[in-house]
């Protein structure tokens, strides 16, 4: 199998789940923490890091540090692999999608030490106990 057809291969695979493709939707909005994205999405913070890692080994995404609090972003166009525009275009349509895109206006509103806390603290008991 030639190398492109590999990474194309690679990248469908990346979103392929429902997780990872709203987690690319929603960031084409703008950039977001971590904990902003598990919060938007109603989900563990460990499946959006699962996501944003597979997102990030297909060139979609990219990461920043700022202290404590990772930030995420899509990858700046000139970067961006020919596939991601379409696959913006054709999610941004999803009515899933522009839910969370309205809900990260609410999300971006809260203070990043509150809502973090908050996310972290709303592991469920299950989730823990796999961890140990």
């Amino acid at each position: 199998m030639a190398e492109d057809l590999r990474a194309l291969v690679e990248r469908l695979k990346a979103v392929s789940h429902p997780l990872r493709l709203r987690v690319l939707a929603l960031l084409e909005s703008g950039e977001l923490c971590v904990c902003q994205v598990a919060e938007v999405l109603q989900v563990p913070q460990s499946s959006v890091s699962e996501a944003l890692r597979e997102l990030r080994r297909a060139g979609f995404v990219v990461e920043r540090k700022e202290g404590r609090w990772v930030f995420v972003s899509v990858v700046p166009e000139k970067d961006a692999p020919p596939l991601l525009k379409g696959l913006l275009a054709g999610a941004g349509s999803l009515a899933e999608v522009q839910q969370d895109r309205a809900r990260a206006q609410e999300v971006r509103a809260i203070s990043l030490p509150v809502l973090c806390s908050k996310v972290q603290k709303a592991v469920p008991v299950e989730h823990e106990a796999g961890r140990a």
